[in-house]
């Protein structure tokens, strides 16, 4: 068997392996919280016994159970099923995150396709959008106005005052939508003109370890 037939096998069982510990984290992570909300409704319902086997004077219930219904504070099963939906599509993320991000450490060629990574969002950049690279020449020569955006997409970059203006505006209905990289092009030069070529550096050597690329710029860079 040729060396490369090896790696290829090799990386296939990385990938293999991969898979299965995100399954079953998965796995665990679900019956974890039945539990919790098990042990927790459990709690709820002995409080309710209690509560409901005592009488006031007279023989009168307590005036708290009367005005109060301690069920509304119950989780129901479509509760449960959002929150274990919630949680597994986050860690399918972080699966489709962590095999794109291997995939890419095996790119070494100039020509070959880079695999856009999901953001926290699990929204996956479209490749014809422009600003993520499609191969590995195009990333390693990528401008800066790009590669900011790139950095900002996937969080790499704290956000500027502007950028928290425009998601308080969000979160308050003033704005229907808002994206990091809706920033025009004349903004993200204003921005780029705070930076230092050794901070551009860095940003990139930052994007270049979260995408898995081996890429880097500058000298001394893990």
């Amino acid at each position: 068997m040729s060396d490369e037939l090896l790696k290829l096998k090799t990386q296939v069982e990385e990938l293999q392996q991969l898979v299965k510990k995100q399954n079953l984290l998965i796995s665990k992570t679900g019956q974890s919280v039945l539990e919790l909300q098990v042990a927790k409704q459990k709690s709820d319902v002995d409080g309710l016994d209690t509560q409901f086997s005592g009488f006031g004077k007279g023989g009168k219930t307590s005036t708290s159970s009367a005005h109060n219904d301690p069920t509304t504070d119950f989780a129901t099963n479509e509760d449960l099923v959002q929150l274990v939906g919630e949680l597994q599509g986050q860690l399918e993320s972080i699966e489709e995150r962590s095999i794109r991000r291997l995939v890419n450490s095996t790119k070494t060629e100039k020509k070959d396709y880079l695999a856009p990574l999901p953001n926290s969002d699990g929204e996956i950049p479209v490749v014809a959008d422009g600003f993520f690279p499609r191969s590995l020449e195009d990333f390693e020569t990528i401008s800066n106005v790009d590669l900011f955006r790139l950095a900002k997409y996937y969080e790499l970059l704290p956000p500027s005052l502007k950028e928290q203006e425009k998601f308080e505006d969000y979160l308050e209905g003033k704005l229907e939508n808002f994206h990091i990289n809706d920033l025009p092009e004349e903004d993200v030069k204003k921005e780029l003109g705070n930076f230092s070529a050794d901070q551009l550096v860095e940003t990139f050597n930052d994007v270049a370890r979260f995408l898995g690329v081996k890429s880097r710029r500058g000298t001394d860079i893990w």
